[in-house]
């Protein structure tokens, strides 16, 4: 009866780690450029709107960018594009006024509106795309900044936490 009873224990744990991990693993986010504004010339001389946008925000590939937009485009463009306004050598070309793209890639990518006053008046937004992270990898600690103590070491990802308590647990009822 014990050991039945340790199996079907041991059963239930393991149920439950595949359960937390499948949970742990964050679905990709959408992001609506620009929010609330959306793809349009920034207001005044706020040129810096998108570059401020993106800043706030950790883009990951398999993530998508939302591009909501009347009587414009979007043009994916290479870096030179991007910094001179260069609707001539893009890559791709949108004009739907709802374009969903999905970040495939690690790297810097490069969005400008389709009409050159528009990007010189601030439309334009430069993307740094992450990969992916495996939840099961540790996180190394932040760096000490003025404010913050020192902490050395190493601490896990919440994942890993969880499974090396679990894995505790399990080995505990397995030898009890």
């Amino acid at each position: 009866m014990r050991i039945n009873m340790g199996f079907s224990s041991l059963m239930m744990f393991l149920i439950i780690v595949i359960l937390m991990q499948l949970g742990e693993v964050k679905g990709f986010k959408t992001f609506v450029v620009g929010g609330r504004i959306n793809w349009t010339v920034p207001q005044g001389n706020h040129t810096t709107f998108y570059d401020e946008w993106a800043a706030s925000k950790r883009f990951h590939v398999g993530d998508s960018l939302h591009f909501i937009y009347q009587n414009d485009s979007v043009l994916q463009v290479d870096k030179y594009g991007y910094y001179h306004c260069d609707i001539t050598k893009s890559t791709a070309t949108f004009t739907d006024g709802d374009t969903h793209l999905k970040l495939e890639h690690p790297d810097l990518t490069y969005f400008i509106s389709g009409y050159v006053d528009h990007c010189i008046n601030g439309q334009r937004l430069a993307v740094d795309v992450m990969s992916p992270h495996s939840p099961l990898v540790g996180v190394p600690p932040e760096s000490p900044g003025p404010s913050k103590a020192h902490n050395s070491g190493f601490r896990l990802a919440p994942l890993a936490q969880v499974s090396a308590l679990i894995g505790l647990l399990v080995t505990s009822i397995l030898f009890a």
